[in-house]
């Protein structure tokens, strides 16, 4: 058998050396790509603050406004810091005699500091803990996503604001205070008239879940990079 020349032995085992390395090389790539990858699926909660002022008696349907990411939870800071999110009123019903104000939203498109936007398909929810979970990632999730999650707002109780939803008979069911402390009413349905009725008045900086009915997905990108377009 013809031996190879020296020369040709470590050019080959060169070859072989570089090939071996460049093995982990691109797995570490990978793995750096796969932790970039941003997913936020269904039933998942974006924690926001309204910058925008609604209330029931002067807001319209079709109304647009914006919220800003609330970014003190690392996970959030992490994967979309100085988001934003943008709603609209579906309805807004002023107080009338004893029906508290009713404003109905919904959140439609989350927007990137890069410029990058997203269609999304979102309803208010509470952000008390008893609703929700903390995924290994630091993401918040809906505890109970089976049922219709549509929340309404209503001015119920002495200068509050509840997050409820709509149930037949003309009453509703607290979901959560949001404004003015305690309601006095207790937990569960009652009358969709109580005593105490005002308007629906979120200022700027009310904190909402924003619960996701669908996935959003994509890669984050080096802050250095983005750029904003808002």
């Amino acid at each position: 058998m013809k031996q190879m020349p020296p020369s040709r032995l470590m050019t080959a085992g060169l070859t072989a050396l570089l090939v071996a390395a460049s093995v982990p090389l691109a797995s570490a790539k990978t793995r750096v790509a796969q932790s970039n990858s941003v997913v936020l699926t269904s039933g998942s909660v974006i924690p926001v603050k309204l910058t925008t002022k609604l209330s029931s008696n002067n807001s319209h349907k079709g109304d647009a406004f914006t919220a800003t990411v609330d970014d003190s939870m690392p996970a959030y800071k992490a994967i979309m810091r100085g988001g934003k999110v943008d709603g609209v009123v579906r309805k807004a019903t002023p107080r009338s005699g004893s029906n508290p104000g009713l404003l109905d939203i919904a959140f439609t498109r989350l927007r990137l500091p890069d410029g990058r936007s997203f269609a999304i398909s979102g309803v208010p929810t509470s952000l008390d803990t008893k609703y929700l979970k903390t995924r290994s990632n630091g993401v918040l999730e809906a505890k109970n996503t089976s049922k219709n999650q549509r929340l309404t707002y209503a001015g119920i109780g002495a200068g509050s604001v509840a997050l409820v939803k709509i149930l037949g008979g003309k009453k509703i069911r607290i979901q959560d205070v949001l404004v003015g402390g305690a309601l006095g009413y207790g937990a569960g349905s009652i009358l969709k008239s109580p005593k105490q009725v005002n308007d629906v008045n979120l200022g700027a900086g009310t904190k909402v879940g924003v619960l996701l009915g669908s996935s959003v997905r994509y890669t984050q990108r080096p802050r250095s990079s983005a750029t904003k377009r808002y």
